[in-house]
């Protein structure tokens, strides 16, 4: 196969191959397009929901919600969000730069009241924690009783 000269170069493979074949570039944006239109159909879903019944709850979390119910009760198939799903979730750490920056520009007020914001974030974050490992000790637990 030519890679226009990075024949050596593994990493060359990785984003040559795909083009290789137009057909299979074509169906994978294809499906890539078709799959985030679907994320964003319940995410405006979500936002409908909200916005008609005055919940007072961002849409983008009613969406995530109505999607883990889909999702749970096997409506969606995961299959039909893996394509994508992965490069979202892959450069998920750059969707909290917005926030970062936000945040930055509070900093007097942070400074000023931060300790006020110390309580509850140790506590959230303990409940989080316990609440977390009681659930995988059930889950765990149930598991084993389901083996033997």
């Amino acid at each position: 196969m030519h890679l226009g000269g990075y024949e050596e170069y593994e990493y060359a493979k990785v984003y040559w191959e795909p083009l290789q074949d137009e057909g299979v570039f074509l169906k994978n944006i294809l499906k890539i397009v078709g799959q985030t239109f679907l994320l964003w159909v319940i995410y405006y879903l979500g936002t409908l929901i909200v916005n008609y019944f005055h919940i007072p709850l961002p849409g983008s979390v009613l969406g995530i919600l109505i999607l883990f119910v889909l999702l749970s009760i096997g409506v969606i198939k995961e299959q039909w969000l893996i394509a994508a799903v992965n490069p979202l979730l892959k450069h998920l750490s750059f969707f909290f730069i917005p926030i970062a920056v936000e945040l930055m520009q509070w900093g007097d007020l942070f400074i000023k009241k931060g300790h006020l914001l110390f309580l509850p974030l140790v506590v959230s974050t303990l409940v989080a924690l316990l609440a977390t490992g009681g659930v995988v000790e059930l889950l765990t637990k149930s598991n084993k009783q389901v083996k033997e």
